[in-house]
């Protein structure tokens, strides 16, 4: 089972991931870990090049963002598709605002589990940042992953 902060937030997660074939959110448990994001990326940086070795041989040297900047001469890193943390969903479902000088503070969401890492351009990596992908991107992205 997940367990979300907020239940708008799992709501939120409900609506952009699940369609006619997933019926719970739970199916998607192993791409999400509300652990601090520092440890989640001091974990990431010691299995970063096992995890782009492992998504090559898989998936192939591609970019699966496939952004409008894409360009593969950039060369290629692995992204989390569900962002390790977020400030989205402060900003937009809480409406939180920014104290002076500081950024809205993020959640932490996504986890480093194989299911949640994709191979991504450098230019699409850096373009996306933090962000969380639309319904249609993610599940595009989704069925690329499960389908080769």
């Amino acid at each position: 089972m997940i367990e979300f902060q907020f239940p708008e937030d799992q709501k939120y997660f409900e609506d952009l991931l699940l369609n006619s074939k997933a019926f719970s959110i739970s199916e998607f448990r192993t791409m999400f870990d509300f652990r601090l994001p520092d440890i989640k990326r001091m974990e990431f940086n010691k299995l970063r090049n096992q995890r782009l070795k492992s998504l090559k041989e898989v998936h192939g040297v591609r970019c699966m963002l496939n952004l409008d900047c894409c360009d593969m001469n950039s060369g290629v890193a692995v992204d989390h598709l569900i962002p390790i943390s977020s400030n989205k969903l402060n900003k937009e479902i809480r409406n939180l605002k920014a104290e002076k000088g500081k950024k809205v503070k993020t959640q932490s969401f996504g986890s480093n589990h194989f299911d949640n890492l994709i191979i991504a351009c450098n230019k699409c990596n850096n373009h996306k940042k933090h962000r969380i992908l639309s319904s249609e991107k993610i599940r595009s992205i989704l069925h690329q992953k499960n389908n080769i």
